[in-house]
């Protein structure tokens, strides 16, 4: 059941007893939201279906408005993500278009790419699937109003000692993220360039430059932000 919805509104899934029957409702694409995150949402409102504990809680009855796109904190909605993200970008594959790029690994324009052109999928959940496949050494960190919201770190990272971004704290001010902050709205182009490791992390075993690239997403009210290890160093 695509519709517009009104802002605010990613997709629901309710159970209809009376014809016994499951509908998925989503917010269809449009300024500032491609339709990458539209398949997001689709297929969070799959896990549900095929979750099972999920689907036990719908057939009862239980029902909500999803915020998909790992912008919740809720351990149901982080389920459903994850099963989208599994769905939409299995990891054989994903690890093999990966390869086509020159250099085998990605930046963050490549991986918005990868979303737009191959997958279909929204940036957010491209980048957290690059994280995970742990493809090369980095971290992705979303933020909100200038805090850190969440992060996750490939396990090369993790090696370094480069595992932990506290949530709900200002991003670091001598980051790109922070420069991107102070000027930010809906059109603001992303920043990057070289930051001490230590910036972003305390003690790193890794005591060079990292590449940080920060981004808009959309009308989301978020910051995208990809580190990686400088190449040069």
């Amino acid at each position: 059941m695509p519709g517009e919805y009104g802002d605010g509104f990613d997709a629901r899934i309710e159970y209809l007893p009376e014809v016994r029957r499951f509908v998925i409702y989503y917010r269809e694409s449009g300024p500032g939201r491609p339709q990458g995150r539209v398949h997001f949402s689709i297929a969070h409102e799959l896990g549900h279906f095929y979750i099972p504990d999920h689907r036990a809680r719908l057939l009862k009855g239980e029902m909500h408005n999803s915020l998909s796109d790992f912008r919740s904190d809720d351990a149901q909605e982080q389920e459903a993500d994850e099963f989208a993200a599994n769905l939409l970008m299995p990891k054989e594959l994903f690890i093999n278009e990966v390869r086509q790029f020159r250099q085998r690994v990605c930046t963050l324009k490549e991986i918005c790419q990868m979303a737009d052109q191959r997958f279909g999928t929204s940036i957010t959940s491209t980048a957290r699937r690059y994280c995970q496949c742990d493809i090369e050494a980095c971290s992705i960190v979303v933020s909100e109003n200038g805090l850190i919201r969440w992060a996750m770190h490939s396990e090369d990272m993790k090696r370094m000692n480069m595992r932990y971004v506290p949530a709900r704290q200002p991003v670091p001010a001598m980051s790109k993220t922070a420069v991107l902050w102070q000027t930010i709205d809906e059109a603001s182009e992303p920043v990057e360039g070289l930051v001490d490791a230590e910036v972003w992390f305390e003690r790193p075993f890794y005591k060079k430059r990292l590449w940080e690239e920060a981004m808009v997403l959309g009308n989301t009210g978020l910051v995208l932000t990809y580190l990686t290890l400088d190449a040069d160093d």
